[in-house]
């Protein structure tokens, strides 16, 4: 019988390493974020966006939002319903709690032995530089397409910082409090980031899988800078902030 799983997180942490390493291991399938606002990304059922031409992914995107439109439920339900040893997608928070997704949502929380990853980040400044790079200029991971060769550098409002920080450390406590009563496992983005291995095969072991340490390969670099003076062009001001200065010390 397969497990289903689901992966909850916020924005920035790390959520599309995970979902694609998992994607490279024998007999898991996962898929990436099939109630984005914007579009059914991510569907792993074996269509190749490398190979395709641009109007095959434009009338692939129309039919797959036309199907999540007509009938949320069935659209979720029949992506989990693949015959892996372990099947699931990725949830980001907004998404978790969009109401025109509360169905899908409730369809998945109904479902009989279904396992939680919930994936935080301890370095929250870094979380929230990374997402205004993707809104200054979209992903920048090591896929085809993640614009790692464009180094961007962006101002930090630090009022802004802090309060979409305390955002979504109130949204964490409520899906943690939703999840309460389901198998859920805690996973951080440093230990997937500097530990994958490790990591993944703690993510396995939950999902009661048998795969072996060998078989666990990253799915993407690292390609941010190391050094936040790379794409802030504010970093005194943070360095002069007793909040901020402490999270540059752990970048």
């Amino acid at each position: 019988m397969s497990v289903k799983f689901v992966i909850v997180s916020a924005p920035r942490t790390g959520s599309t390493l995970l979902v694609k390493t998992l994607n490279s291991l024998p007999d898991v399938r996962c898929h990436g974020e099939l109630l984005n606002l914007g579009r059914v990304a991510g569907l792993a059922d074996g269509f190749d966006a490398l190979t395709a031409t641009q109007p095959q992914r434009d009338a692939r995107n129309q039919h797959l939002a036309q199907l999540r439109k007509q009938d949320p439920v069935k659209f979720v339900q029949d992506a989990l319903s693949y015959d892996d040893a372990a099947t699931g997608l990725k949830v980001l928070y907004l998404d978790f709690y969009h109401p025109p997704w509360k169905n899908a949502i409730d369809s998945i929380l109904a479902m009989d032995g279904v396992k939680f990853i919930h994936l935080t980040r301890r370095n929250t400044l870094r979380r929230y530089v990374s997402e205004q790079i993707l809104y200054a200029g979209g992903p920048n991971h090591s896929l085809p397409g993640g614009r790692s060769e464009n180094r961007l550098k962006v101002d930090i409002d630090i009022d802004a910082y802090l309060q979409r920080t305390a955002e979504i450390k109130t949204t964490a406590k409520q899906v943690a409090s939703a999840l309460e009563n389901y198998p859920v496992l805690d996973i951080v983005y440093e230990n997937l980031a500097d530990r994958p291995g490790e990591t993944i095969m703690e993510i396995c072991h939950f999902l009661g899988l048998s795969i072996s340490a060998e078989a666990v390969t990253p799915a993407l670099t690292k390609v941010g800078a190391n050094d936040l003076r790379e794409t802030v062009n504010n970093y005194q001001d943070l360095l002069e902030n007793e909040i901020t200065r402490a999270l540059l010390a752990s970048a």
